[in-house]
């Protein structure tokens, strides 16, 4: 995907002139404090300190206003009947348009703004200035890096949890031939962000999608998979500004609300593209799926629905966070292969909706984890 400012200030700036403002706290004026995590540079912690509702972020906003995010989550509880998110975050970031080196820099964010709901969230820094070397592996060691390169991190946040519970995620869907882009290329991590801030649940959530100031055609390149602490969970999208919400517990990156599927004659026999191995002249074929993200919505499916507790009204899923983490890395994206359409998997993380905490896995390694409860208070890892 690529950027597309110009065609789009119009419609932001009428967007961004809407949100209502708040007042930041007293106790969080200050320079924002930046802390490294892993050894490699590749995650950090941060206490967000302005008021990112102000026409300071939102003037930074307008200008900046790009994601775009890969990915995979799923749903399940625990053994003790946790309810746990467990998503993969995938985006190919590289240094420069000429160096294809592979780099990323995510951040676990904390924000409390006045008035509304507390929350931990992962953001990917790089979407604050793409190719910026300071927002980068390692860049915030960089002379010359300051905080405020960091103003609308708030909006580049790719998952999260609030302090009610309520845990919501962005998930990329490929626009068709004839379906309208969206809008606004950062439509989708506002609303992300705008539920953390505001929604205590699910029916919230569907209802600020519905009612909100941003409408559908703003933010239909990806889809939201929200779900709350009583194991509820949903997927939210919007195709050709119709919104539609379908009760699922995975989620990846082709729509759930309508069939994408292009079955096909050849020689008087019916193939069906979800299972297609072969191309058109049937030759070996390592793109399987009607959807991109098709093969890992099928893997983590039949995981789940071998972990169902039949024994449930609810007929809810139910393995071990170490088993939830294997099948994270089981999906995880890289890219030497083109098997899954060619990404890289940023981070891991399971996030404990009963408990409003999220451990991470940085970069593919998975030796090491760092957890925050949703106050920002770090955890020992599992």
């Amino acid at each position: 995907m690529k950027k597309s400012k110009g065609f789009i200030l119009v419609v932001m700036a009428l967007v961004l002139l809407a949100l209502p403002l708040t007042a930041c706290p007293a106790e969080a004026a200050g320079p924002a404090a930046l802390t490294r995590l892993d050894e490699d540079g590749y995650l950090y912690y941060m206490d967000y300190e302005k008021d990112y509702y102000s026409p300071e972020v939102m003037d930074a906003m307008r200008r900046i206003g790009f994601i775009d995010s890969g990915c995979s989550v799923f749903l399940t509880h625990n053994p003790d009947g946790e309810a746990i998110a467990c998503r993969n975050y995938d985006y190919p970031h590289t240094v420069s348009e000429e160096d294809m080196t592979l780099t990323g820099l995510s951040i676990v964010l904390h924000c409390r703004p006045e008035g509304k709901y507390e929350s931990i969230a992962v953001a990917d820094a790089v979407w604050c200035g793409e190719y910026d070397p300071r927002l980068q592996r390692g860049g915030p060691e960089l002379e010359g890096f300051d905080v405020s390169l960091l103003d609308v991190l708030p909006y580049e946040c790719m998952d999260g949890i609030n302090e009610k519970g309520l845990y919501v995620s962005l998930q990329r869907v490929d626009i068709k031939d004839g379906d309208q882009p969206a809008r606004f290329p950062a439509g989708s991590s506002m609303l992300l962000r705008h539920i953390l801030d505001d929604c205590a649940n699910v029916e919230e959530a569907v209802r600020k999608t519905l009612t909100g100031i941003l409408l559908p055609e703003d933010w239909q390149d990806c889809h939201l998979m929200v779900a709350d602490a009583s194991g509820l969970s949903v997927v939210i999208e919007s195709r050709n500004s119709k919104i539609s919400v379908v009760p699922s517990d995975v989620c990846t990156n082709f729509y759930l609300s309508s069939d994408d599927m292009e079955d096909s004659y050849r020689n008087g026999t019916l193939r069906e593209d979800a299972v297609k191995l072969t191309d058109e002249n049937l030759a070996a074929n390592d793109h399987y799926g009607y959807g991109h993200g098709y093969h890992r919505f099928v893997i983590i499916r039949s995981q789940l629905e071998r972990c169902r507790d039949t024994a449930k009204e609810e007929r809810y899923t139910v393995m071990p966070e170490s088993m939830a983490l294997a099948l994270l890395q089981v999906t995880a994206q890289n890219p030497y292969t083109d098997a899954s359409g060619v990404s890289m998997t940023q981070y891991s993380a399971i996030y404990n909706i009963s408990r409003r905490s999220v451990e991470i896995w940085p970069f593919q390694n998975y030796s090491k984890s760092f957890a925050f409860d949703v106050t920002g208070k770090q955890l020992p890892a599992a």
